[in-house]
C-alpha cells in the first residue's frame, strides 16, 4: 500500500483555493491540477508499506494525537517549487497556524521514525499542493499570475485530526482513501 499522513482542509476554504486555481489555468501552463476533494496537507510520505505495519502506524498515529490539541489554520499566499528557475509544484501557503502546524508534522516524523520510516532530509515546509508542472511550456506566465496572486487569503478552517491516507495511483490521478483517522487531544479531555 502506498501511505501517506495528512490533514484536511475544510470544503469552503477548497472552494476557494479551487477558484483560484481556475483563474490560474489561464496561464495555459502545462499542470496536472490537483482535484479539489483531494485537497489535504501532507505530514509524512510513507510510501510503499506493507499490510503489516498498518496497526503500528495507527497505534501511533492515535498517540501522536493524544499530544496536540485541535487548532485552526489560515490558508494564505501562494507560489511554486522551487523559488528560481523552472516551477515543478504550485502551492498554497499557511499564515497563522503554521507553527501548530509545523510542531505536529514533527511529532508524526519523530512517531514514523520510531516505526523505522527514514526521516525526511529537508525541513517541514507548510503547504497545499494545488499542481505539478509538467513541462516548461507556459511556466513564466504562470509565475506571473502566482506572484499577482502570492498574498491572497483563502480563509481558516480547523485542524481536528491526523488522516492515514491510502494513495492508488490511476489514468485518472490519485485515488485517496483514508484508512485511520485519530483526533487531536482526545488525551487531553477534549
Amino acid at each position: 500500500m502506498r501511505l501517506f499522513i495528512a490533514v484536511d482542509i475544510s470544503e469552503e476554504v477548497g472552494a476557494a483555493v479551487a477558484a483560484l486555481a481556475t483563474r490560474l489555468r489561464q496561464a495555459n501552463a502545462d499542470v496536472g491540477w490537483v482535484k479539489p476533494e483531494n485537497f489535504h496537507l501532507t505530514l509524512k510520505f510513507l510510501g510503499e508499506t506493507p499490510d503489516g505495519q498498518l496497526g503500528d502506524i495507527k497505534a501511533a498515529l492515535d498517540l501522536t494525537a493524544t499530544a496536540r490539541g485541535a487548532f485552526e489554520m489560515e490558508m494564505r499566499g501562494m507560489g511554486c517549487f522551487p523559488d528560481r528557475g523552472a516551477p515543478r509544484v504550485v502551492w498554497v501557503g499557511v499564515g497563522a497556524g503554521r507553527d501548530a502546524l509545523t510542531a505536529l508534522a514533527h511529532d508524526v516524523e519523530s512517531a514514523m521514525e520510531g516505526l523505522g520510516f527514514a526521516r525526511e532530509r529537508r525541513e517541514f515546509a507548510a503547504h497545499l499542493t494545488i499542481g505539478r508542472v509538467r513541462s516548461p511550456r507556459g511556466a513564466e506566465r504562470l509565475r506571473h499570475l502566482l506572484e499577482a496572486e502570492a498574498d491572497t487569503g483563502f480563509g481558516r478552517c480547523g485542524v481536528d485530526a491526523l488522516r492515514l491516507y491510502k494513495s492508488t495511483l490511476s489514468p485518472g490521478g490519485s485515488i485517496y482513501e483514508v484508512l485511520h483517522e485519530a483526533k487531536l487531544g482526545q488525551g487531553q479531555g477534549t
